[in-house]
């Protein structure tokens, strides 16, 4: 959006420990908010601007507090792919959202969405941004992976973005996803290597490597388990950190079991798995040696894109563009419809709400 307006001031914002000068017209629209994008220090400067206009597409939405779905409001134009939604680790209101079109951020708990940069703009909406990871022992700290320019990169922050420090880059591939476990980066890579990078030395060696790009990793703290899926299938369960990997066969029984579309591993106990797959949604209580399917879900097509859990026995599932809600633990769904059009890609619990992203 041009400047318009006379007058001239310098704003110092102080966010997360980073103070940062910036020029600014006295109304919102000096924010650069014509494509919808904005520096982290630009957060201030959009409180007169929530109500303005949305864009094309509609990628974010949430189920409020008394079970209705509600759209979002979105303040860039261009159609993104949502892939993952995390809450900051030091400001609860601070979203953060993960896209094949750049990062994008809320600082209301996900009513509203923006196109997120950093101060030097390392990040941008050319690039693809694959997970973003917040470490639970040092709240302060989190990481991102992103693609861009033929390089895959990590970068680590202690401000929420703000400001990035390069940690390790891989020249044409990708991390899709990646974990944190006793200070160091478990990589899983485009081309199905998985690496350990160790923060307090810098350095990196290859733990093991598979024949498909690595899509899904779950590294649980308090044991060996490290839980991963690939783009050509299947779920893999190592018990040794990483040494070694077992596929977990019994999903290759049915057909769709073994396509995994997300899957959540619980906090409470490592041993339950929930996936979301395009053979419905399953859970295991051994690790993934045996499964049951939720033969309870009302969904109309048996493939399921995303599933959510919590700790009070509530499980929300969306399958053909609908979110499926149960408070028994499977045994009885509500149906909650969105309208949408699309397909619910990731359901983060955010209090009583639950935060949806979407793939158009």
């Amino acid at each position: 959006m041009d400047s318009k307006g006379a007058g001239f001031i310098a704003v110092l914002i102080v966010w997360g420990g980073l103070f940062y000068l910036f020029a600014a017209n006295p109304v919102a629209s000096s924010v650069s908010a014509g494509n919808g994008s904005f520096s982290a220090a630009a957060f201030s400067a959009l409180d007169g601007a929530f109500g303005g206009g949305g864009g094309l597409s509609e990628p974010f939405g949430f189920v409020d507090e008394k079970g209705n779905f509600q759209k979002s409001q979105i303040h860039f134009n261009n159609p993104v792919n949502i892939s993952q939604i995390e809450i900051s680790s030091t400001d609860s209101p601070l979203f953060f959202a993960a896209s094949g079109s750049g990062l994008f951020a809320s600082k209301d708990a996900g009513l509203n969405w923006y196109s997120f940069s950093d101060v030097e703009h390392k990040l941008d909406s050319n690039m693809a941004v694959y997970k973003i990871l917040f470490n639970s022992e040092n709240k302060k700290e989190s990481f991102i992976s992103v693609f861009s320019n033929g390089k895959g990169i990590i970068y680590k922050s202690e401000n929420n973005f703000f400001s990035l420090e390069k940690l390790i880059e891989f020249d044409n591939e990708g991390v899709y996803d990646f974990g944190l476990k006793n200070n160091s980066l478990y990589l899983g890579l485009s081309n199905g290597k998985l690496i350990i990078y160790s923060l307090d030395k810098n350095e990196s060696r290859i733990l093991t490597t598979f024949s498909s790009p690595i899509t899904g990793l779950k590294i649980l703290p308090g044991g060996n388990l490290i839980y991963l899926t690939l783009k050509s299938g299947g779920l893999y369960l190592s018990y040794d950190d990483g040494q070694s990997f077992a596929r977990l066969q019994y999903l290759d029984n049915y057909k769709g079991a073994d396509k995994i579309n997300g899957f959540f591993v619980s906090p409470y106990d490592t041993f339950s798995v929930y996936a979301a797959t395009d053979y419905g949604l399953i859970r295991s209580f051994d690790a993934g040696t045996t499964w049951k399917v939720f033969k309870s879900l009302p969904s109309e097509t048996a493939s399921v894109s995303a599933v959510a859990l919590n700790g009070k026995s509530e499980i929300f599932a969306a399958s053909n563009g609908k979110i499926y809600k149960s408070r028994d633990n499977g045994q009885n769904w509500q149906i909650i419809e969105t309208n949408i059009g699309a397909q619910i890609s990731v359901m983060v619990f955010s209090g009583d709400r639950v935060i949806i992203g979407i793939a158009e």
